[in-house]
């Protein structure tokens, strides 16, 4: 990767990870953003260079999550809900819990619900399809992000195999 690319992107990453240790303090409202670029070490050009509101930062984090996700994964789409896709979309969410929590309680979860619901969209292709086609993968993807969020407000208590199962037990209910 280019060197300057590449210190960007460490910019970028120091920029998201400050923004997510302030929402665990105050509202994203409350933060300024000499208060960010002082936490994350970098100069306010430095933020505006990259992104036009605190909004922004947490796009780029969200869509870097599911990029990485994609990357990571082969997209199976066809069997989209199958237990062993779920499964490893619960441990990869793990992975991020404190900033998905932080994100919750700053009252901006709608904000992954977007993100997921256009990932999906994007990943099968469906954008040009009937509406009425795309209803099952919003309910597919409605339904995980709301077990995803109380899975995390309520500490991960269960193991990624428990919470799988019953991921897949209330979708019989």
């Amino acid at each position: 990767m280019d060197k300057r690319l590449e210190l960007n992107l460490e910019v970028k990453n120091s920029i998201v990870k400050a923004l997510f240790l302030l929402i665990q303090q105050k509202t994203i409202s409350e933060i300024s953003i000499v208060e960010l670029v002082q936490k994350a070490g970098v100069a306010r050009a430095s933020f505006y260079r990259n992104f036009k509101a605190k909004e922004d930062v947490i796009h780029f984090f969200l869509s870097n999550l599911l990029l990485q996700y994609k990357e990571k994964y082969a997209a199976d789409l066809a069997h989209i809900a199958r237990y062993d896709n779920v499964l490893r979309t619960f441990r990869y969410v793990y992975t991020f819990q404190v900033e998905l929590r932080a994100l919750f309680c700053a009252k901006m979860g709608q904000m992954l619900l977007d993100a997921m619901n256009e990932y999906i969209i994007a990943s099968t292709n469906l954008q040009h399809e009937k509406q009425l086609y795309k209803y099952p993968f919003y309910s597919y993807a409605g339904a995980l992000y709301n077990v995803i969020y109380y899975w995390i407000m309520t500490d991960c208590k269960e193991s990624v195999e428990d919470i799988t199962e019953a991921y897949f037990q209330s979708l019989h209910l």
